[in-house]
């Protein structure tokens, strides 16, 4: 299933803030999420408790909100700092 990507500008900051100090990180987020956006296919988990879902890349978490053919990335955060 296709979804729409919106990065909130929360999220946008966090993956360039990335991008200065590992690239290659920052590179498998967008890859990840792209690939997402286009297939619908990856490491996604509903969370408890919440209208968020959280999509693994690596030691990455990506957080969005899907609604019918949308998938917003509210957040970026590293494994260790994601809950």
């Amino acid at each position: 299933m296709k979804h729409e990507i919106y990065w909130f500008h929360r999220a946008t900051e966090e993956v360039v803030l990335l991008a200065g100090r590992n690239s290659k990180q920052a590179t498998r987020i967008l890859v990840t999420v792209r690939e997402f956006g286009n297939i619908g296919r990856g490491d996604i988990k509903k969370l408890g408790g919440a209208n968020e879902w959280r999509l693994r890349a690596g030691d990455w978490r990506i957080m969005l909100v899907l609604r019918a053919d949308a998938a917003y990335v509210t957040e970026v955060s590293d494994r260790q700092d994601a809950y």
